[in-house]
C-alpha cells in the first residue's frame, strides 16, 4: 500500500507544483481552464496549457474537401496558437507562471506523453470536448487520458 499524504486543512492539492491543462476550444475546456487557473493560483503551481492538433482529422478533412493538407494544417496551427495565447493571457492576469504547448497527433496520446515529460502533478481536462460526448457523455480523449495516465486527473463538467 502506498503512503497516504495528509495536507493541512485548507491546503487543497498541497503537493501540486505543475498543473497540465488540456484545451480544444470547446465550452468544456473553457470550464476546465477556469478550474485549472484557480488551482494553479491556489497552489502557486506552474500551469502548462496544451492544445493538440488531431492530425488524423486534418488528413481526413483535407482528403474529403480536396484541400492541400499543408494549408489545412497551417490553419489548425494558427487557431491553436490563438487559443493557447488567450488562455495564457487569462492565467497571467492571475500572476501565474504559464507555458504553452502546441502538439500534433493523437489527442490523448500527446496529453499523456506531455504529462509524463513535464512531470505534471495533475491534469485538468473537460468532461467532453469539441467532438462531443462519447457513450455516457464522457469525451473519448478524456476517457483515454483517465485510463492512460498515472497522475491524478481532474475532469471538469
Amino acid at each position: 500500500m502506498k503512503d497516504v499524504h495528509y495536507c493541512a486543512p485548507g491546503e487543497i492539492f498541497c503537493r501540486a507544483n505543475k498543473v497540465l491543462l488540456a484545451v480544444d476550444g470547446s465550452e468544456g475546456s473553457s470550464r476546465a481552464a477556469t478550474v485549472a487557473i484557480e488551482l494553479a493560483e491556489l497552489t502557486e503551481s506552474k500551469l502548462f496549457i496544451i492544445h493538440v492538433i488531431p492530425t488524423p482529422v486534418v488528413e481526413q478533412f483535407s482528403m474529403m474537401s480536396d484541400s492541400d493538407p499543408v494549408v489545412v494544417l497551417e490553419k489548425y496551427e494558427q487557431r491553436g496558437r490563438l487559443l493557447l495565447d488567450g488562455y495564457k493571457k487569462a492565467a497571467e492576469e492571475h500572476k501565474i507562471e504559464v507555458e504553452t504547448i502546441l502538439e500534433r497527433g493523437s489527442i490523448s496520446e500527446r496529453i499523456i506523453a506531455q504529462s509524463r515529460e513535464i512531470g505534471s502533478d495533475i491534469i485538468v481536462i473537460g468532461y467532453e470536448g469539441a467532438t462531443g460526448g462519447y457513450r455516457t457523455g464522457l469525451g473519448s480523449a478524456t476517457e483515454r487520458v483517465l485510463l492512460g495516465t498515472e497522475c491524478p486527473v481532474l475532469v471538469v463538467k
